[in-house]
């Protein structure tokens, strides 16, 4: 991704052992925004120095679970101004990592930015 294929916002989503490859996906997460979110299991949560909020695991949530949390970072999104032009998802795990533009279904019907 070339700068100026880059987005202000990035957010970090964990797909499971997110924290396995910290390092390497915070690195791949500056390339491709100028300001890192985690989706924690509190809502969005920026990335400062010296505090790096985990992503919460989806994959560990149940669908209820899902749907509250889900439920929650969109309307935080919608709250900070957060909108499909602006924003890329940065999906990752143990041995996945790829990059989803906001609103893509992650489960069971499930959508970020939706």
């Amino acid at each position: 991704m070339t700068k100026s294929e880059r987005k202000p916002i990035c957010l970090l989503m964990n797909l499971g052992g997110f924290e396995t490859r910290m390092n390497e996906l915070l690195l791949k997460a500056y390339c491709l925004g100028d300001s890192i979110y985690s989706l924690t299991g509190d809502g969005i949560m920026p990335l400062a120095e010296g505090n790096t909020p985990v992503p919460v695991n989806v994959m560990s949530l149940s669908r209820g679970e899902l749907h509250v949390w889900s439920s929650l970072i969109n309307e935080q999104l919608r709250e900070q101004g957060m909108n499909v032009a602006n924003v890329v998802i940065l999906a990752a795990g143990r041995k996945y990592c790829g990059v989803l533009p906001l609103g893509t279904a992650i489960t069971q019907g499930f959508r970020i930015g939706a």
